[in-house]
């Protein structure tokens, strides 16, 4: 092993996922190299140089990988980045997951088919090619959820109520999708929780599981916030762990965080999968949030096994504390900002430990909400519990105060619902 001065890591992406794996590795002294698009993200000024380069040109970043001398490649919190990395790492020869592994997450008609084989209940499910793919041969009733392929942030997901609007959201899935394929699934009614594990050459290790919360918008499921831990029975999260050790088992992936996304009906037990992906849950969950609710810094982990580091997992998990830790976030309506308040104080309140809202401020302008990234924050907090937590998530909310003029010149507050 090479020492902390010529240590070389890629970081396969940019933004404010990778932020905490960047800084971290500059910390001991490792040369970092992001990898990524020209663009405003952040970690092209933290690291030590940059490789501008599409991730989905594959060959290109592993030449040029090579080329430098790169050690170790990893990612986190970003779907996108997953099979790049494990392209990376099998083409060098580095510590990582093999291309098929990553894709066996990734693709989620490929997953879908995982979970058929190996008893993971997931909801119907049918690969589409084309727009004019013939409903009746889809067996679930209305409503129907319309995916791409490959994609990550809700972008292209769309809830179907009537066939009249199946067509332009198989065509605008099929458009959005990195693999030019879409995934036509039933609806399932049922609480979101996730799952956040580490896996270790196919042995699945549990990190905890949080509660999800959505904004109340009928065409897009977007996440409004996490709670770590669950409110969920605690067979119910027995089952998922069975289910989460089946599938790894099955993949066998090398190592990697695992965050997957569950519904479950609590009248009647039932559970589906929505997802997995071999990272860590966004909006700062893997970084921050795993280590404030269990004491496992679960990145430490992640990068001492790509850089083929020794490291005991299970004494990692070993050592876990009991807490509580989430995020909460609110959006705006399209119009400009007239009024913050309590932006300030919210920062002072000690449960806060971190707020992502720099863009926050008066005259700024508010663009019309249509993804994920339109979201305002995170705003991170712990307590001692989950019933603190709650309690210290609503302060925030009634402390902190922005009113958006639109163009008609009417006024409304922040959504956090």
């Amino acid at each position: 092993m090479k020492n902390n001065v010529t240590r070389r890591l890629l970081v396969v992406g940019a933004g404010i996922g990778q932020v905490h794996l960047v800084k971290k590795a500059r910390s001991q002294g490792i040369h970092v190299t992001v990898l990524t698009l020209p663009g405003p993200y952040p970690c092209i000024e933290l690291a030590d140089d940059v490789i501008y380069c599409d991730v989905f040109d594959r060959e290109k970043a592993a030449a040029e990988a090579k080329a430098r001398g790169i050690d170790a490649v990893v990612s986190d919190q970003n779907d996108l980045m997953v099979p790049t990395v494990a392209y990376i790492a099998e083409k060098l020869g580095l510590p990582g997951n093999s291309f098929a592994q990553a894709q066996s997450y990734c693709d989620k008609n490929v997953f879908r088919a995982n979970c058929d084989r190996v008893g993971v209940p997931a909801p119907k499910h049918v690969e589409v090619l084309s727009p004019d793919f013939d409903p009746s041969t889809f067996d679930a009733p209305l409503p129907w959820i319309v995916k791409p392929g490959v994609q990550q942030s809700s972008v292209g997901v769309k809830r179907i109520d009537s066939l009249d609007e199946l067509r332009p959201a198989l065509d605008f899935a099929i458009k959005k999708s990195f693999n030019g394929k879409a995934i036509l699934e039933e609806f399932f009614i049922g609480k979101e929780l996730v799952c956040e594990g580490f896996i270790e050459n196919g042995e699945f290790r549990l990190l905890g599981f949080a509660d999800c919360f959505y904004f109340d918008m009928k065409d897009m499921l977007i996440r409004g916030s996490m709670f770590f831990p669950s409110r969920v029975k605690p067979e119910i999260m027995e089952r998922i762990v069975g289910y989460e050790k089946k599938m790894a088992a099955f993949t066998r992936p090398n190592f990697s965080i695992l965050y997957s996304e569950y519904l479950v009906n609590e009248t009647t037990d039932e559970i589906r999968v929505v997802e997995s992906a071999l990272r860590g849950s966004a909006m700062y969950a893997s970084s921050h949030l795993i280590p404030y609710s269990t004491g496992i810094d679960i990145n430490d982990v992640l990068l001492k096994k790509a850089l083929g580091e020794p490291v005991d997992v299970a004494a990692a998990f070993a050592s876990r504390k009991d807490a509580a830790a989430g995020y909460i976030s609110f959006y705006l309506r399209e119009g400009t900002i007239v009024s913050v308040a309590g932006l300030d104080e919210i920062k002072s309140f000690d449960f806060v430990k971190e707020v992502f809202l720099d863009d926050i401020k008066e005259g700024a302008t508010v663009e019309k909400f249509a993804h994920k990234g339109s979201r305002k924050g995170p705003i991170l907090i712990v307590g001692k519990d989950r019933d603190e937590l709650e309690r210290n998530a609503a302060r925030v909310k009634e402390t902190l105060k922005v009113e958006v003029q639109d163009s008609t010149g009417a006024v409304s507050g922040a959504s956090w619902e």
